[in-house]
């Protein structure tokens, strides 16, 4: 299966940004972690600002926005209510 190189490399800055939820992470942190040039993280971030799941600090830093977050807390709730029908079940069951 063919894969697009941008879409990977906007998904690689992406999960970047994992590690850093409150102060966020510089261009540079990401460019020098990823080995990509400090222009196309740039790009990437601006897309992904863009499409609101990244969000500029006023550090300067970029961090996951609240929607990436509520997205996040979504499937936590899922999971969850999945969980628990998936042992009500398991009650009826055994």
């Amino acid at each position: 299966m063919a894969t697009s190189k941008k879409g990977c490399r906007v998904l690689r800055v992406f999960k970047a940004l994992e590690g850093h939820p409150i102060i966020g992470i510089s261009n540079k942190e990401i460019s020098d972690g990823l080995g990509i040039p400090p222009a196309s993280v740039s790009r990437d971030l601006e897309d992904l600002i863009a499409e609101g799941l990244v969000v500029k600090l006023d550090n300067g830093n970029f961090a996951y926005s609240i929607k990436t977050l509520q997205i996040a807390e979504r499937f936590r709730q899922q999971q969850e209510r999945l969980t628990a029908r998936l042992q009500e079940i398991e009650q009826r069951v055994y």
